[in-house]
């Protein structure tokens, strides 16, 4: 990967260059408050963007799998039916975009085109999609008290898959590329040549970054063994089940969710739309079949399958990682307190009690 460093005042040219190239971008705003948000750049919010902020709670993931996408039009036309698939190709760059969230989009890139069957909805969207990745370095406004990207090795600096990556180191910034489409913005003169000091100074600031974050989630392994193995207690799963409240927020505002259903629906006299939702695991009527029978009735029990999915070893061998990116956004939208570090504490907790009941002394 080839770096260069550029002044802090040059960053938003970067920008700049990617619009000129015909990309929407994509950047983080702030609102009121807590408030942040992704939004399409134009002339008159350009100066807006805000490198350092909390993230977003609804992740960019949407960018490329929309909340709601169309797939295709059915209509009846001279005694005839016709069917017109519906693709959307944007040329989109999302500048900003964090560690975890980056994380997120590799691992929707392993589930709907690492194996057998590609997408060629989500295909044509990613292809075009250019990725600026901004690491956490500011404590106090990028890494909140949820944050644990460093127990799940996704952050607080992406080490693949974007095209440039930028690091604030002060009063300058470093860009790394990482694709060749992201080297070819190092062309313009904004950016030069940097020195030792400035390797030196990224890892003094990305060892003292990673002491700031306070919930470290350092018992995944034994959450990985436990759930992989089955051997989490039924106890431990209706104690999960019994603090959900089946809101779905924890599935609607995490980068690594892939589940949706597809429905019909009529938008004129004599024509339908298929349509390509986000869904939940932790509604009910997630795992209902045709003929009305829920194999998953108990909300206990879909808490089970949500995290048997992100977390044993047969999903993790088969997509190259988990499906949690550390971003912590479950354990701030959960009014339940069962996001993914307090599931791993309480599972991590009764496997502990297992062990010293089953403690043989001699």
């Amino acid at each position: 990967m080839k770096a260069r460093i550029l002044n802090r005042a040059d960053v938003l040219k970067i920008v700049d260059q990617l619009r000129q190239q015909d990309y929407e971008v994509i950047a983080p705003f702030h609102g009121w408050g807590r408030d942040t948000f992704f939004d399409t750049v134009t002339d008159e919010n350009r100066e807006r963007i805000e490198l350092h902020l909390p993230n977003p709670y609804y992740p960019p993931k949407r960018f490329v799998l929309p909340h709601i996408e169309r797939l295709l039009k059915v209509r009846r036309a001279n005694g005839g039916i016709q069917i017109e698939p519906t693709y959307e190709e944007p040329k989109r760059a999302i500048f900003g975009i964090r560690s975890c969230d980056l994380a997120g989009i590799y691992h929707l890139d392993r589930f709907y085109l690492g194996r057998d069957f590609r997408d060629i909805y989500y295909e044509k969207r990613r292809r075009n999609l250019f990725l600026v990745n901004l690491v956490c370095t500011d404590p106090d406004r990028d890494i909140s008290d949820e944050c644990f990207c460093v127990c799940a090795d996704t952050g607080p600096a992406a080490r693949d898959h974007f095209d440039l990556q930028l690091m604030d180191l002060g009063n300058e910034f470093m860009a790394v590329a990482g694709t060749p489409a992201g080297e070819a913005l190092f062309a313009s003169p904004i950016f030069r040549k940097g020195g030792v000091e400035h390797i030196q100074k990224r890892h003094t600031i990305l060892t003292e970054v990673r002491k700031r974050f306070k919930t470290t989630t350092s018992w995944f392994a034994t959450t990985i063994r436990c759930v992989s193995q089955g051997s989490v207690s039924e106890r431990t799963w209706e104690e999960i089940g019994n603090r959900c409240l089946e809101c779905g927020g924890c599935t609607y505002v995490c980068p690594a969710c892939t589940c949706f259903t597809v429905s019909d629906r009529p938008v004129a006299a004599n024509e339908m739309e298929r349509v390509r939702i986000w869904d939940s695991c932790a509604l009910s009527g997630f795992t209902r079949m045709a003929g009305g029978f829920n194999p998953r009735r108990t909300v206990h029990d879909r808490r089970n399958r949500r995290f048997f999915r992100k977390l044993a070893h047969y999903f993790i061998q088969r997509e190259l990682s988990m499906a949690c990116v550390g971003c912590g956004r479950c354990a701030d939208v959960c009014h339940g307190d069962i996001g993914m570090p307090s599931v791993v504490e309480m599972i991590r907790r009764a496997s502990t009690e297992v062990d010293k009941h089953e403690r043989v002394g001699y």
